[in-house]
């Protein structure tokens, strides 16, 4: 009887330090509280059920820049979906045309680019501007170099520019000019420009933006106006 009584005696000494335990970290953060009180304006805490693991609220609607970076999502796809498209050609178009026998022969490699060219050219006998170029994705392509052109001068933007000859124009489904230099793209620009595959690029024409087929030197598409107007 003695021991069972000891050891009762034991279980509730333990329980009470526990219990001590227990109420003496309450009364700390209330007097931690009661030294700062919360304003009348501040937050309240989060319901218990909350902190148990209940799921988060649903996110906000998108606002208006979230839904033009969708739309600019979507037209960079179709832009790029219309890139597959023409590579299909100029792959379909190469297998036709017969291999290069020398390449170090430029009669024979020019030679193959005219005949890679006017497969192309056959193949896209309807093509019309903008058929790559794609009209949801123009815009972007003009505020992007709107945006680069306001960085610089005008001598700088003049110096961008190859002017035409007079007399010739730049149009889709035919060779880029020969007279025209191919002059490099601006770096600056072309780094915010959507990528290409390497079938195609992008060349300055005047005013307007071209895509040119590197092997078979083709203009496929012109964004016409793209550059903006040189101040005098």
């Amino acid at each position: 009887m003695t021991k069972y009584f000891s050891a009762s005696l034991a279980v509730f000494a333990i329980l009470s330090v526990g219990c001590e335990r227990v109420d003496t970290a309450e009364p700390s953060a209330a007097a931690g509280s009661a030294e700062q009180k919360p304003s009348a304006t501040a937050p309240k805490p989060a319901p218990a059920n909350e902190s148990a693991g209940k799921m988060p609220a649903p996110p906000p609607p998108l606002t208006q820049n979230a839904d033009g970076a969708n739309a600019q999502g979507a037209a960079t796809l179709e832009f790029k979906k219309r890139l597959d498209a023409y590579v299909k050609i100029h792959k379909e178009a190469d297998s036709k045309v017969d291999s290069l026998k020398r390449t170090d022969d430029p009669k024979e490699i020019s030679d193959r680019e005219k005949a890679l060219q006017q497969m192309i050219m056959t193949l896209r006998a309807n093509a019309k501007q903008g058929e790559i170029f794609a009209p949801e994705y123009q815009p972007y392509f003009v505020q992007i170099v709107k945006e680069d052109f306001k960085t610089r001068s005008a001598a700088d933007r003049k110096a961008l520019i190859n002017e035409l000859p007079k007399h010739m124009k730049v149009d889709v489904n035919t060779p880029y000019p020969t007279t025209i230099p191919l002059a490099t793209f601006p770096p600056a620009l072309l780094r915010k420009l959507p990528d290409l595959p390497p079938e195609l690029e992008y060349r300055l024409v005047g005013r307007s933006l071209i895509l040119r087929d590197v092997k078979a030197n083709l203009i496929v598409d012109v964004l016409r106006d793209f550059v903006p107007t040189i101040p005098s």
